[in-house]
């Protein structure tokens, strides 16, 4: 028999020390992730014990309230969510899971659950056990945000276009160089110029926000960035790295560093600079939609494709509570 409650701080280690042996975790489901944004996200986690009271599962979740409904989301602020799940967990008990949840959540006053699942290439061990479950609890898909994605396995990722290993035995000849692990400060002036000239928009993180996260997470976050020969800044990504995915959060070039291509330079760079290391099997370029949410930006997706990425899907389903 499963038991359910809702997460706590005084569970923050326990939370934490679970995340980390799961199989399908990683640090954007550690409590010092997801509590730097808990000013515009009510939290509503969920915890999940067995008999044995062992912890089985944790569902990172916030509520969010549109009159006269209040929703159930797993997770809102996170690039990816759902139920984060113990190695050894049985199918039958994720059929559990999502049964008390939805009790908890009707007994609760809740209208309906936006359930965010986790990408399979997060999956340390095949754990697709929710696709079977919200099939059977007639989730319907909402949402489908196409990511790219080099699989470092696969015989066929090799860099499709030609033109960008030009542009990028150009800017290696002329003194152009990629600084791993540099400044945010460095490449944030860039990112949130781009953003609101192209969009009107700011970086979803603020400066001061992901310097934090930073801190917090000196491995996992890592930003690179490109230099002209006279060393200023043109170029960068800030890449979010977890046990086996590479991910970049955020690209931009300066006027300067579009004109030279330099982010053609820096993405070769890096896909090669982690395909050397066997720990890594995926690298992935985050989602590429349009403004609406829901046709493709294919200019944007053609471009990573000729890096060798190819189509993984991130979907969102509803739960219907009353």
């Amino acid at each position: 028999m499963i038991s359910i409650c809702r997460y706590t701080q005084n569970k923050q280690t326990e939370w934490d020390e679970f995340v980390k042996v799961s199989k399908n975790g990683t640090f954007l489901f550690l409590r010092a992730y997801m509590d730097y944004h808990s000013d515009r996200f009510h939290d509503h986690s969920l915890m999940y014990y067995n008999e044995k009271d062992k912890l089985i599962a944790v569902l990172p979740s916030n509520t969010q309230h549109l009159s006269p409904n209040t929703q159930f989301h797993s997770h809102q602020g996170l690039t990816y969510g759902g139920f984060v799940l113990s190695p050894g967990i049985h199918i039958s008990e994720v059929g559990e899971l999502f049964g008390l949840t939805i009790s908890y959540l009707k007994e609760n006053g809740f209208s309906e659950w936006r359930y965010k699942q986790i990408p399979y290439i997060y999956h340390l061990i095949p754990s697709q056990e929710e696709d079977y479950w919200l099939w059977r609890y007639n989730a319907v898909e909402v949402t489908c945000n196409m990511m790219t994605v080099i699989d470092y396995n696969s015989t066929v990722n090799d860099i499709s276009s030609s033109r960008k290993r030009t542009y990028f035995n150009k800017l290696m000849r002329q003194g152009y160089t990629v600084v791993m692990d540099a400044d945010i400060r460095d490449f944030w002036p860039i990112l949130e110029a781009n953003l609101m000239e192209r969009f009107g928009s700011h970086p979803v993180h603020s400066l001061s926000e992901i310097t934090l996260l930073k801190q917090r997470f000196p491995d996992n976050i890592v930003c690179c960035i490109v230099k002209d020969p006279n060393g200023t800044t043109i170029a960068g990504t800030l890449l979010f790295i977890t046990q086996q995915v590479v991910r970049t959060q955020y690209i931009s070039a300066s006027h300067e560093g579009k004109r030279c291509n330099a982010l053609d330079y820096l993405m070769l760079t890096l896909i090669r600079h982690y395909k050397d290391n066997p720990q890594y099997r995926y690298f992935e370029f985050g989602t590429s939609m349009a403004e609406d949410g829901i046709n493709l930006n294919e200019g944007l997706i053609l471009q990573k494709e000729n890096f060798g990425g190819r189509a993984v899907a991130c979907k969102i389903y509803t739960i219907s509570i009353q």
